[in-house]
């Protein structure tokens, strides 16, 4: 077999993308802390010093400590308007690169998001609607980054080397719990503006690279060897677009299946459960809990850390189960996982409603950690269901999957807002949050199915037909993928032919 050559740093480029797109998702949830209110450390360094004349030291150094004046209600729209503009842009342009080539899109996205990371400190001094349009379009450029990133990995990657290159979508669960500890440092060494300079110059320098380094395809790349090139052509083959792969999709019939709303339900709960502690863990440990903006970053991050390295056994070992014959089966194993990810995660948060207590790090690390036994889990029902249209419907459901963003922020705040800030008040929320990945649980274990569903085997009739020859090939599409999928396998296409119909 040919060496790994300019695969490989195709997916350390693809890695690095994920981990500076996540970073700059939730950068806001840490910095906003320390932008509506003075850094507690510094009331320690100026302790003598009355409020205001700490207000008026601060307001006479650079203005990285200037307070913003935002109520709950401002501080949800600014949360929210990232996941505004993903579910805008993904919906609509993510075959974008069919037409311009992913590359491209990659690097223009990239660098445009950098360059928007790197105003937000002015945009948040000069206006709130400036600030919000800000985050909104940065939001925009991850929906077009990416599904464009997949569509190049899906040329540089050969099916016998799939396993080899799981660790590029380690990117994303990667930079979620690196961006509460990164955030938290630069803030409290060089101010909360910083840390947005940082990220920002960061993916831009990344963009200028990605361009330099990276093609659409290994036959358009400037120094690839004739070795790789002649191994990868012929063990990939031809590569559809997205576009083209979906357009044989029974749309009538998946949006008529009980099954497929169960799984964008059971996926919909497991993604509302993590966004809203990546969104409101910072602020509910500093303003209810009383931990400073540091040690709730830490705890934010700890969970996430133990869930990839859980996550990562769990999926590992369910693998090796299922391709080694000599074991006993057990029936509905994907139900107990199901159980654990959702049923008893969710059970142990929502318990509020009855207990008196406010949930706390050691509560909520517990349920996010036990997600883990659901991170493989909807692309792989997603493969059972539909092995010909898992690409598509993987797609829908991780667009429905991402709505949470934006309901969880707005109707945080809006309770936040009405009945004030207070510890009862995030004593319900919490449970609230529990209760629907619980529910989500149940309801797919009563509606939902694990197996090949009818609609699999029907093609969409083509207004137009024309011949296309392909060449031979194992390779199937890889899926578009989002933080609960970084560990996911690439299902292997069951479509033989060299000859097929498409409009």
């Amino acid at each position: 077999m040919c060496k790994i050559r300019v695969r490989a740093i195709v997916g350390i480029m693809i890695f690095l993308g994920y981990f500076l797109v996540y970073v700059v998702r939730y950068n806001l949830s840490v910095h906003i802390v320390d932008m509506v209110e003075i850094p507690k450390h510094l009331f320690n360094i100026f302790a003598n010093d009355e409020t205001q004349s700490l207000r008026s030291v601060l307001k006479s150094r650079s203005g990285n400590y200037d307070i913003m004046h935002w109520n709950e209600l401002k501080m949800a729209l600014l949360l929210a308007a990232y996941h505004i503009g993903y579910c805008i842009c993904f919906p609509i342009f993510h075959n974008i690169g069919d037409k311009f080539g992913p590359m491209w899109v990659v690097g223009a996205t990239g660098f445009t998001s950098g360059v928007l990371n790197c105003l937000t400190p002015a945009c948040a001094y000069s206006n709130f609607w400036l600030l919000f349009t800000v985050r909104i379009l940065i939001g925009f450029c991850a929906g077009a980054m990416i599904p464009s990133m997949i569509q190049v990995l899906r040329h540089w990657v050969p099916p016998t080397e799939r396993h080899h290159f799981m660790w590029a979508y380690c990117g994303i669960t990667t930079g979620t719990f690196s961006t509460f500890l990164i955030c938290a440092a630069v803030q409290y060494y060089f101010g909360w503006s910083v840390g947005f300079y940082i990220s920002g110059s960061v993916q831009v320098l990344w963009a200028c690279i990605w361009v330099l380094v990276i093609s659409d395809s290994p036959s358009k790349h400037a120094f690839i060897s004739k070795e790789e090139l002649s191994y990868l052509t012929t063990t990939i083959g031809t590569v559809f677009n997205i576009k083209l792969t979906n357009s044989q999709v029974p749309w009538k019939l998946i949006l008529k299946s009980a099954t497929f709303w169960a799984l964008c339900i059971l996926n919909f709960g497991y993604a509302w459960m993590i966004t809203s502690v990546c969104l409101h863990c910072p602020l509910y440990y500093t303003t209810i809990l009383k931990y400073s903006i540091y040690e709730a970053s830490a705890l934010v991050a700890l969970p996430f850390f133990l869930r990839l390295i859980l996550g990562t056994i769990i999926i590992q070992t369910y693998h090796w189960y299922k391709y080694n014959k000599k074991i006993k089966r057990i029936k509905h194993i994907r139900k107990y996982f199901i159980v654990v990810s959702h049923v008893i995660s969710g059970f142990l948060v929502s318990m509020a409603w009855v207990v008196p207590i406010n949930p706390g790090p050691v509560l909520l690390t517990a349920a996010i950690v036990l997600t883990a036994a659901g991170m493989d889990l909807t692309l792989d029902i997603c493969y059972s269901l539909s092995p010909n249209y898992v690409n598509p419907i993987n797609t829908v459901i991780k667009i429905i999957g991402n709505l949470p963003g934006i309901i969880v922020s707005l109707c945080v705040g809006e309770v936040t807002y009405k009945y004030q800030n207070t510890a009862l008040v995030w004593h319900y929320v919490w449970s609230f949050h529990g209760t629907m990945i619980m529910l989500s649980g149940l309801v797919f274990l009563i509606w939902g199915d694990f197996h090949v569903q009818p609609w699999n085997e029907i093609r969409r009739r083509p207004r137009k037909k024309r011949l296309v020859t392909v060449r031979s090939s194992a390779m199937s599409n890889i899926t578009e993928l989002d933080e609960d999928d970084s560990l996911n396998r690439i299902p292997i296409s069951q479509r033989q032919n060299n000859t097929v119909r498409l409009s």
